[in-house]
């Protein structure tokens, strides 16, 4: 293989969240869910990709699936790394609604979001 191109993984993707194929936790987390760094220590288990994801956080926010991105795993490990980080404390996480989906006053749809859905439907319609 050529310096070039991109080199296959020598390691399969899990072993990355130091859980060793143990049992997942259970997913509260979305892939586009927004994380960002506590500022507790690390412990001792925690390995190098670990600090490797609050470091890119740090100062700073990013979706699961961008921090997976950013390290070249796939999306589910990078959703199971911040579901480590964020129940061990060293991440926060938190689910931007758009302001589209965010109920008025009177508890209804926004005029944007129901102005999509009518454009939606008539996109749909057969002419």
């Amino acid at each position: 293989m050529s310096r070039g191109q991109h080199q296959r993984r020598l390691l399969p993707a899990y072993l990355a969240t130091g859980s060793g194929g143990g049992a997942p936790l259970p997913t509260t987390l979305d892939t586009l869910t927004a994380l960002r760094a506590s500022g507790h220590p690390f412990s001792s288990y925690h390995t190098a990709v670990h600090r490797r994801v609050v470091e890119l956080v740090t100062g700073g926010s990013l979706t699961a699936v961008e921090i997976a991105a950013y390290l070249a795993l796939p999306a589910s490990v990078g959703l199971m790394l911040a579901e480590q980080l964020v129940s061990d404390g060293l991440l926060n996480a938190s689910v931007p609604i758009p302001e589209a989906l965010a109920p008025s006053r009177a508890g209804r749809p926004s005029l944007q979001l129901m102005e999509e859905v009518l454009s939606g439907l008539q996109s749909l319609r057969v002419a």
